[in-house]
């Protein structure tokens, strides 16, 4: 896994108007003309004939794209009461894979949580609570009991609901503890559900009840110490990772908060592969490997826990393994890899292949 991606667009993200382009990215950038999809075999990284460690599976933006189909009786109901498609996918930012494989997305584009269920081929969409609409869900997280969590960065909220949907409660309280909370992440070895509050800069760690556990972090440049963090990623040993945005670089810390060590520790924006610029989603595979979705070019980038490069995937574009402006990064327990792709409307998927694990594509345009 030691090849560098061979292929990098720069991307003009000016930092006064990072927040936006980290959360919700101009409006304007929607529109903006992308080349048309390139005819190439399935991509597969690194590129033979090295053997392939990431392969591309599928991408989707609406039910349909998984076969599903809508019955006449509800395509008739959707017609006669002048509904859209409620499966479709306006700006996918978060992605998250419960453990009866539903994909549950954040999506900031239609203010709602949409729920795929394959097992059902059903989908749900919930857009708000108690009568109130989202404000802007860019983050979801699902607990050990299913439960599931969305942080809604327009209300300066985190709401919690049963894994039917309805909703339970409020974390932080009905008035709101956060500024602008940003990615959430539930840590399975002490059962907290992390926050990060980009705009304090803090974290948060509360109970599934809803009890404050702790807090830490501060505006700074040293260890523990935040400058924008935006999302938080949590490895199978309860360690925590976080993006540290405008520090360019991901802190590891304990599950207390503690200070573990960095990935990318230069203090300056990175200019090329295997360096951290505009840092978005995080990950983290069943080796340890941290993925890191990379804004500014449109790429997710793998780093081992020492902060070495091991591999790239993805490049600029609108085909099949490549991206305009990548945010969150999920993977689950069987190593497959969901990146949303918001401003193209859709969540791409890839497999990992440990070195131990033959991989089933035999060739492919790896960049």
């Amino acid at each position: 896994m030691g090849q560098r991606s061979s292929s990098i667009v720069s991307l003009a993200v000016g930092t006064s108007a990072v927040f936006i382009s980290l959360l919700i990215a101009p409006r304007t950038a929607a529109g903006q003309a992308i080349s048309a999809p390139r005819q190439r075999a399935t991509p597969a990284w690194p590129a033979p004939p090295e053997p392939a460690r990431i392969e591309f599976l599928d991408s989707f933006s609406r039910a349909r794209d998984f076969g599903w189909k809508r019955s006449l009786w509800r395509k008739f109901v959707q017609w006669a009461m002048n509904e859209t498609d409620p499966s479709i996918l306006q700006r996918p930012y978060s992605v998250a894979v419960d453990s009866q494989g539903r994909l549950l997305i954040a999506d900031p584009g239609s203010g709602e949580l949409k729920i795929f269920d394959p097992q059902k081929k059903s989908v749900k969409a919930i857009g708000g609570y108690k009568g109130k609409q989202f404000g802007m869900p860019v983050s979801v997280a699902v607990d050990d009991s299913r439960n599931i969590y969305v942080s809604d960065s327009g209300a300066g909220k985190v709401l919690k609901y049963s894994p039917q949907g309805k909703y339970l409660d409020t974390i932080g309280g009905e008035e709101g503890a956060f500024k602008r909370p940003a990615s959430i992440a539930f840590n399975p070895v002490n059962h907290w559900l992390y926050v990060v509050d980009t705009a304090r800069p803090r974290i948060f760690a509360y109970s599934t009840d809803g009890a404050l556990q702790l807090k830490f972090g501060e505006r700074g440049t040293g260890p523990g110490q935040f400058n924008f963090p935006t999302f938080i990623a949590v490895d199978r040993a309860g360690r925590l990772f976080v993006n540290d945005t405008l520090n360019f670089r991901i802190q590891i810390l304990t599950a207390d908060g503690k200070f573990i060590g960095q990935l990318g520790d230069t203090g300056e924006p990175g200019d090329g592969s295997g360096s951290i610029n505009r840092p978005k989603g995080l990950a983290l595979d069943s080796e340890g490997h941290v993925y890191v979705a990379e804004a500014l070019f449109s790429c997710v980038q793998i780093f081992d826990q020492q902060g070495r490069f091991l591999l790239g995937f993805g490049e600029a574009g609108s085909g099949a393994g490549e991206f305009y402006i990548p945010a969150a990064v999920t993977i689950d327990r069987d190593d497959r890899i969901y990146v949303a792709d918001p401003f193209q409307h859709r969540v791409e998927v890839f497999q990992y292949r440990p070195a131990h694990v033959a991989p089933t594509v035999a060739s492919g345009g790896g960049q």
